[in-house]
């Protein structure tokens, strides 16, 4: 998001004095571009891949699965970056200094255009391929409504591109299009991030045994082992012996509150510390640490 608002700015017509050819490149080209769209594009593609290869083949993508999605998300910006440094400014961008707008011209425009096709039609392939999947908490219908939010908003950008405005309203055109790139960027927190994010903060023993009792009902926890590589009874005995330590500290509390003069409360053990086997500690909210990197990024310890 950081990166796409650094090359939105630059394109949407805002006044810097330093802007010329080699910073439009860098910021809209490399930045905006490369590690923003594109780089938005593949997570939300290897985001489908990795459901596909959890929820319908139940396997983790290891050795060349893995491989090959890492190596695709990476060479498009790569390829894309190069292309915009080393095409002249006439097929590549340009800084048009009487409208202060940074431009893409002819080949690096057309270039990018056919890479944003190419990454919708895959990201269509891979949404049909998972149609079929069973899961627990509607992880196919959150991914289907960002990607059409994406879908709909990159159209709408590209429209705004090809609609003339005056000079003086260069600046509401450049709004426009950083707002619209914007907003599936916040879909997909709202939608997929930010849910657990925030019951893990607010009620957390409540959130997990949920997510533990939704999983078991399901009959779907050898799946979710899969992404989380803990059993959900070490998951559901965590909660459980955290719910017993606090009622232990509580009734241990009560008790010394009830002594009074001269005579010593009884002593309270101190608290256990967290537990840092990073096998159990991580796992409370590990199927959704793949919210911020797809599972495929997680190798398989065992192997």
């Amino acid at each position: 998001m950081v990166m796409t608002f650094i090359g939105a700015a630059y394109a949407a017509n805002f006044s810097s004095s330093s802007k010329n050819w080699m910073v439009c490149t860098v910021t809209v080209g490399w930045l905006g571009m490369a590690l923003g769209a594109l780089a938005f594009a593949a997570l939300l593609q290897l985001r489908v891949y990795s459901y596909i290869s959890i929820f319908i083949w139940n396997r983790q993508a290891t050795g060349i699965y893995f491989i090959v999605p890492v190596l695709y998300m990476g060479i498009l910006s790569i390829i894309y970056s190069g292309l915009s440094f080393i095409l002249p400014s006439s097929s590549g961008f340009e800084y048009i200094e009487t409208t202060n707008v940074c431009a893409a011209n002819g080949g690096i425009y057309y270039f990018g255009m056919a890479l944003m096709i190419i990454q919708t039609l895959v990201l269509c392939v891979l949404l049909f391929k998972s149609r079929t999947m069973e899961c627990c908490f509607h992880e196919h219908r959150k991914i289907l409504i960002v990607s059409a939010v994406c879908i709909v908003c990159e159209i709408i950008v590209v429209a705004i591109q090809h609609v003339h405005f005056s000079d003086d309203k260069q600046t509401t055109a450049g709004v426009l299009k950083i707002l619209f790139s914007f907003i599936p960027q916040h879909v997909y927190f709202y939608v997929i991030l930010g849910p657990p994010v925030y019951h893990s903060l607010a009620h957390s023993d409540r959130y997990l045994q949920s997510y533990v009792d939704t999983i078991e009902q399901s009959e779907l926890s050898h799946v979710y082992e899969l992404i989380g590589k803990c059993p959900m009874g070490e998951i559901s005995d965590m909660s459980d012996a955290g719910k017993s330590r606090r009622a232990s500290m509580s009734s241990q509390m009560s008790i010394g509150s009830n002594f009074s003069g001269n005579e010593p409360a009884p002593e309270c053990s101190p608290p256990l510390p967290r537990d840092t086997n990073a096998r159990q500690s991580g796992a409370l909210l590990s199927y959704y640490s793949s919210s911020w990197l797809p599972s495929i990024f997680t190798r398989n310890p065992n192997k």
